[in-house]
């Protein structure tokens, strides 16, 4: 029974001793500086934006998503809260704003699309939250060799400022049912697609 209580108190010590290598409980703020803010992709893409639309907008970076939006007043209770708490875990890369007031204009987000790049995946609930909330969202992809009047067309056509230089021309020419048809057979299928012209794509 003795040596039980002494192999017990032997394990007890020696597990101590192991998790305080692991835990350093000394120091109440373990940090340090970051050497940059920016990472030289953000950096350079930065000085773009702001020669792009530095002029119109204000653009403030690293948002969270719950900064600029929030919860209907509709929405309570768990569906509030797990809303609040999706929203507070993501981060938008840029905010334009009004530089008169900082009304919220557009979310600018980089895509760098290697595997594993930076937002390389959408994502549907960032783009869907913020679309409900009346804000454009503005996925641009990581590359070399952008010019300062393609940022700033792309962004003012998104935010509706802007035509679009070449609008596409439909797909299909001529009346499209409003309504879903039922299910066509493939001889079906085939005689609807050689009687419809087609355009060109654009």
């Amino acid at each position: 029974m003795e040596w039980a209580l002494v192999l017990l108190i032997g394990l007890v010590i020696t597990i101590g001793v192991v998790a305080s290598h692991f835990i350093d409980t000394s120091n109440p703020y373990p940090f340090k500086k970051k050497a940059q803010l920016f990472t030289n992709i953000e950096r350079g893409f930065y000085a773009l934006l702001d020669r792009a639309v530095g002029q119109d907008f204000k653009i403030v970076n690293r948002v969270r998503l719950n900064d600029i939006i929030q919860p209907k007043d509709s929405v309570g209770g768990r569906a509030k809260r797990s809303a609040a708490l999706k929203a507070g875990s993501r981060v938008i890369d840029y905010v334009l704003c009004d530089p008169k007031d900082f009304r919220i204009i557009a979310a600018v987000d980089l895509v760098n699309q290697t595997q594993g790049g930076h937002k390389s995946k959408a994502d549907w609930f960032v783009t869907g939250a913020l679309e409900a909330a009346g804000i454009p969202h503005i996925r641009i992809k990581v590359k070399k060799g952008y010019q300062v009047e393609e940022i700033r067309n792309g962004i003012l056509y998104k935010i509706g400022k802007k035509e679009r230089a070449h609008p596409p021309e439909p797909i299909i020419k001529g009346n499209i049912p409003r309504r879903p048809v039922g299910a066509l057979s493939a001889s079906q299928v085939k005689a609807q697609l050689t009687s419809v012209p087609f355009a060109k794509a654009s």
